[in-house]
């Protein structure tokens, strides 16, 4: 009960740089909305329907790392950053001071684990010759996040900016995002189930090494 009031008051103290961490999301959110409105939208519809993903693949195969996608890494980092300061903000309070400086602490590792996963997925694939089959599922799975931070983003709001049941709010939004990170991965799976049964043992090698090994690492070192 303790850890919440001080999560909430923390939380409160600092609302003028988490204000700013919102504006700037929603300032880029305005940019995408204005630049490709189309995709945006199809974008957030993309968990419920599909069909779209082929067509932006070929698309941007040749050009992965387009405006669209950097503005959207962008609202990822910052938004799931806020994400995992507010869980900390209430499993470990009194740990270090949490403001400004730890969420830009916590960014920085947000940034090098998307990083580092990036590189050793592109290694490994690189390694095994699997690199269409690579371009394809990180394609898929950064669009799936950019949906799925679109759905983080408005739970998130009342956090941050309600005064009551802020735990129950936090803990809602903890679920609804690890409920949509594991259909993120089954729909991944689903729409390239044929690539993964020919190629079962690098699929298990990459589960276990690239996705599942760095949360185990990140839970063990938060709660």
């Amino acid at each position: 009960m303790n850890s919440m009031f001080e999560a909430k008051e923390i939380i409160a103290q600092n609302n003028d740089w988490i204000t700013l961490v919102f504006f700037i999301s929603f300032l880029i959110l305005v940019y995408l909305k204005t630049a490709f409105n189309e995709r945006l939208y199809h974008t957030s519809i993309l968990l419920f329907s599909k069909k779209n993903i082929s067509f932006y693949f070929n698309k941007d195969k040749k050009n992965v790392f387009n405006m669209f996608q950097i503005s959207f890494f962008v609202i990822q980092l910052l938004i799931f950053s806020l994400l995992f300061y507010t869980l900390w903000s209430t499993i470990k309070p009194s740990l270090q001071p949490l403001n400004a400086t730890t969420y830009f602490i916590i960014l920085s590792g947000v940034v090098i684990y998307f990083a580092f996963q990036y590189f050793l997925n592109y290694l490994l694939a690189t390694l095994f010759n699997l690199q269409k089959i690579y371009k394809k599922i990180i394609f898929e799975k950064i669009n799936y996040l950019n949906a799925i931070s679109l759905l983080v983003l408005p739970p998130l709001l009342f956090v941050i900016y309600t005064q009551n049941n802020y735990n129950f709010y936090l803990w809602i939004t903890i679920l609804i995002s690890a409920i949509l990170l594991i259909t993120r991965y089954l729909l991944v799976l689903k729409n390239n189930k044929t690539l993964f049964f020919k190629n079962l043992f690098y699929f298990i090698l990459y589960l276990c090494a690239l996705e599942l090994a760095p949360l185990v690492i990140i839970l063990k070192l938060t709660i």
